[in-house]
This record gives C-alpha cells, structure tokens and sequence, in this order.
C-alpha cells in the first residue's frame, strides 16, 4: 500500500492579480529567495479542498530569485499554494502571519526542502513533511502517527487526505474523526464543509460497494474446515464463542504484509480476552492454470514454503493458518466473495458478521463486543 505521495494533485488553475516585485512590503506579505529562480513568474493562491482556488497575486521574481507578495488584509486561516516556474509549494498558514519569508532552491521546492521564518504553522509543516521523506511511512500505524503530528486540526485534515487517499476505506473512522475536530475549529469554514462533503460521498461510495459483497454484516459466517502448515484440519466454527478476525491474505501480497505489524499488535493486546484470528492464506498454484500435475505439485509446494516463511517473518503466532494452495482459486475466497486482498471478516461470539474489512478500526470494533 502506497500510504503518502509528496508530490500533491491539487489542479489549482486560478485568475490572478499582479503586483511588481519592487512594490514596498507594507501590510501583510510573503517574500522569497529561491535560487535559480531567475526571473520567473511567481503565483500565490489559497486552495481548498473541493479543487477550487483564490488568487492572491503574482509576480516576476528579480534577476536573484527574489520576490514579494504584498496584500493589505490579513492572510487567511488556510491552505495556500506558490506557483514559482513550474514547481508548487503547498502550505498552511494559521492567520497570525505579518512576513512569512522563504528561502530554497527552485529545484527541491517541491520537496520541502525550504527555511521558513515568519510562521509557526508553515514551519511545523516543514518540518513535518522533512520527517516523513526522511522516515517513509509503511504500515497502517505509520500513516496515522503521521497524520497525528499535525499542529492543528486544519492541518491534520489535510495531511489525513493525502496520506489516507490512496486507501481512504480503511481509514474511515480516523477520516470521520479528523472531520470532527476541523468542525470544532473552523466551524462553518470552507474547509470543513469540503472535507466533510468529501467524506460523505466517500460513505455513499463504501455503501454502495458493500451493498454488492456476498458476504453482510449480520449473516452467520459460513464455515471453512482447511489444514494447516502442518496438515491438520483447523475449522473456523471452533472458534465459535470468540471475537474472531477472519483475515485472507497472501505472502505475496504487499499490502497484506505491510497490514500484518498492526494484526499482530492487536492480536497481542487482545487475545487474552477472548479475541482471536483465523488466517487464510491464497498462497500455492492456482488450478485453472495449464499446468502438468507434476508443475502444480511444485507450485504448490513452492507456495507452502513461502507462506510458511511469510507467517514466521511477520510475527503471526496465532494458531489458526489455513490454506488449500489453489491461489485465486481458493475455496474458502471463492465461498466469502474475495476478489481482492488484504480482506477481513470480524465475526461476533456467536459466529455472524460483524464487520467488513476492519482494519484502522479494528480496536474500536473489538471494544464494542469484547
């Protein structure tokens, strides 16, 4: 899973007003020095979260990368966007700022590689964003530890878009709470109502995907009975009595491996009270393939010795690991409507669906029937 993509896709194609650059820096302004800059044009507008955008003014940049944007109100509570050449810088101000001054080199603008004097918050968010480039986020719990550095709600609201975007259905419950706090401090804004507009038809999206699952929320988890890396037949109905996470995964897969520190860190905390996980590997020899019988023996076998790896290498001690090494056509996938992977159930004490790929909430599932 692809958690955070530095190089933003806001397309921001706003009107402008133009000021020179020798104008005097009475009022509110944000100035520059950017090497390489060499005369070109330097834009300034604040973004929103709906795409739209506000010009606020634009300049030629000296003969040293210099320029100045003067406006006589105040700079607004927001995010905001400087086009210089080709490249953009995105960043936040809190509406305090008098002179925000900025120096780099046009080349790693992009990159944040800036020194910024002038604003609290535009400085947290460089310094946040350098933390992220330097320490790559990798799992589920890293994208959320990102989103929390945030200095303020705004902030936390626009970090959690691009860092929960690529996957926002597994996320949704810390999206909805971000929602909430950006409500809380920007009551009414423009920011709020796009974040929270964004959200809801994300909602609408998730509710119509899981109206077409065959598998629901409610129904008895149908039964699957397959051996294990041992060979012993492990059943999922003996599991009836406990919080169970049916998991289908792969040692193949990616995303699943990346998922498997937070399964773990869960499992650990919570398996003294009842909660347990029942994994399903898609690893082996898919039958529908042309092979020899001889070629699926030693695609299975293949198989076998990569998931058993895979559970050794990730930490996953749980007891219940099953798989019939048929890949995507795995029996029990093909009974729970799996098409795609990582893919969880939570089954109830009584053994019915409770949830549908729970994953960032997965706790906050669990405390709601342990």
């Amino acid at each position: 899973m692809k958690y955070f993509n530095f190089v933003l896709t806001l397309l921001l194609l706003p009107a402008v007003v133009l000021y020179p650059a020798c104008q005097g820096q009475n009022g509110y302004t944000i100035k520059g020095s950017i090497q390489n800059a060499a005369n070109l044009q330097v834009g300034l507008d604040q973004a929103f979260f709906d795409r739209s955008s506000t010009a606020i003014g634009k300049v030629a940049a000296d003969a040293s990368g210099n320029f100045v944007i003067n406006q006589e109100k105040p700079f607004e509570q927001g995010l905001y966007m400087l086009t210089i050449g080709a490249k953009r810088l995105y960043f936040l101000l809190d509406g305090k700022e008098k002179t925000v001054d900025i120096k780099g080199e046009l080349s790693t603008l992009d990159k944040m590689e800036v020194e910024v004097t002038g604003s609290e918050t535009f400085s947290c968010y460089v310094k946040t964003i350098q933390e992220l480039i330097n320490s790559p986020i990798k799992d589920a719990a890293g994208a959320t530890a990102a989103v929390e550095k945030s200095c303020n709600p705004l902030m936390k609201s626009f970090m959690a878009l691009q860092v929960y975007g690529n996957q926002p259905q597994s996320f949704i419950e810390p999206l909805k709470k971000t929602g909430a706090e950006l409500n809380a401090y920007m009551p009414n804004s423009k920011y709020a109502t796009d974040y929270n507009a964004t959200l809801a038809t994300l909602e609408q999206s998730m509710a119509q995907q899981n109206s077409g699952e065959k598998i629901q929320v409610g129904q008895p988890a149908p039964d699957i009975s397959l051996p294990g890396p041992d060979g012993k037949v492990r059943s999922l109905s003996s599991l009836k009595g406990k919080v169970v996470l049916l998991d289908f995964w792969a040692s193949w897969c990616g995303p699943c491996r990346r998922e498997n520190p937070h399964v773990v860190e869960v499992y650990n905390k919570y398996k003294g009270k009842g909660f347990d996980i029942y994994s399903v590997s898609l690893d082996g020899a898919d039958p529908r393939m042309k092979s020899t019988p001889e070629e699926m023996k030693q695609k299975k076998e293949s198989g076998k010795q990569k998931w058993i790896a895979a559970i050794k290498q990730d930490g996953l001690t749980w007891d219940n690991h099953v798989s019939d090494l048929q890949y995507w056509g795995s029996t029990a996938a093909a009974l729970y409507g799996v098409q795609a992977i990582p893919k969880t159930f939570l089954i109830d004490r009584e053994g019915k669906i409770i949830a549908i790929n729970p994953r960032q909430n997965l706790e906050q599932e669990l405390m709601k029937v342990l």
